[in-house]
C-alpha cells in the first residue's frame, strides 16, 4: 500500500515511523513485544512460514488494497486490486485450513458491498417470499467499484469455506473510520496512525476536516446529496474487534 501511495505522490498528513521503530517504541512504553513478519500475503510460502511459526489462535486480516478510487483508475490498478485482495484472502484461508484448522479468521469487509438499496440492509441474510415460496438467502451485493467487488468475492469465498471446510470466520463489514489515536497509540507520538486526506486514499470525512482547518471551502463529494455518513472512530473499531474476540473466548469456554 505504501508503494501505491508513493507512486501517486501522496503522503499521510501525520508522520509515520517505520514498522521497526514503532514495534521498538511499543515495547518501551508497554513492555510488550510484538512479533513481526514482513512479507506478502499473496506469497503462500511466506504465509505458511509465518503461520507455522507464530501459531495464531485468530487472524485479523487487514492486508488488502483499500481504495475504491485507486481500483477504478485504470486496468493495471483494477487487476492489482482484485489479485492482491482476493488471492491474499484465499491464501490466508488455505493457511488456516491446512495448518491451523481451529484458528478463527476475522476479515475486514465493507458496507460498500451492499451498495445503496432502497430497503434496510440486513445482517448478512434476508428472508424472501417469491411465487409462494420462502427462503433465507444472502443479502444481495451491489458493489460500486472493483475494490468493493474484491470484498464481495472475499465474502463469498469465506462463506463457502465455512460451509465446505467448517472454517471459523467473521466477516466484519464496516463504514468509514475516522481518527488517528487510540489509548495505546496516544502513549507516544511515534505510534500515531495515518491521516490520508487525498482524493484516492483519503476519506471524504478526513478531507472535509483538513479543508475546514485551513479555511478551504469544502469540496463536493460525489453528487453532494448524501446527508448521513456511516462512520465510527478508530477506537470504536478496535473495541469492536476486541469485543468479537471476547465473545469467541466466552463461547469456547461454554462449549468446554
Amino acid at each position: 500500500m505504501f508503494v501505491c501511495l508513493c507512486a501517486l505522490g501522496m503522503q499521510t498528513l501525520t508522520p509515520i515511523a517505520s514498522l521497526q521503530k514503532r514495534v521498538k517504541r511499543w515495547k518501551e512504553v508497554s513492555g510488550k513485544q510484538l512479533a513481526v513478519y514482513i512479507g506478502d500475503v499473496c506469497d503462500f510460502e511466506f504465509l505458511e512460514d509465518a503461520v507455522r511459526t507464530f501459531k495464531p489462535e485468530a487472524v485479523v486480516h487487514f492486508g488488502e488494497q483499500r481504495s475504491a478510487p485507486y481500483s477504478m483508475m485504470d486496468r493495471n490498478r483494477a487487476v492489482f486490486t482484485q489479485q492482491n485482495n482476493v488471492i491474499g484472502t484465499m491464501n490466508i484461508m488455505f493457511a488456516i485450513k491446512e495448518f491451523l484448522p481451529e484458528c478463527h479468521l476475522v476479515k475486514l469487509g465493507t458496507m460498500g458491498e451492499y451498495g445503496t438499496p432502497n430497503i434496510d440492509i440486513e445482517e448478512g441474510f434476508i428472508t424472501i417470499t417469491h411465487n409462494g415460496r420462502t427462503d433465507t438467502l444472502p443479502y444481495p451485493k451491489q458493489a460500486s467499484s472493483f475494490y468493493h467487488l474484491s470484498k464481495v468475492h472475499d465474502s463469498h469465498n469465506i462463506a463457502f469455506a465455512c460451509k465446505a471446510w467448517g472454517m471459523r470466520a467473521t466477516d466484519l463489514n464496516q463504514g468509514v473510520v475516522y481518527g488517528v489515536h487510540t489509548d495505546e497509540t496516544s502513549m507516544h507520538e511515534e505510534l500515531i496512525n495515518r491521516l490520508d486526506y487525498d482524493a484516492v486514499f483519503g476519506t471524504a470525512l478526513n478531507r472535509f476536516c483538513v479543508q475546514a482547518a485551513v479555511g478551504h471551502p469544502l469540496t463536493i463529494y460525489g453528487k453532494g446529496g448524501q446527508v448521513l455518513i456511516l462512520s465510527a472512530h478508530l477506537f470504536s473499531r478496535g473495541s469492536c474487534v476486541l469485543l468479537l474476540f471476547l465473545s469467541l473466548i466466552g463461547f469456547a469456554m461454554q462449549k468446554n
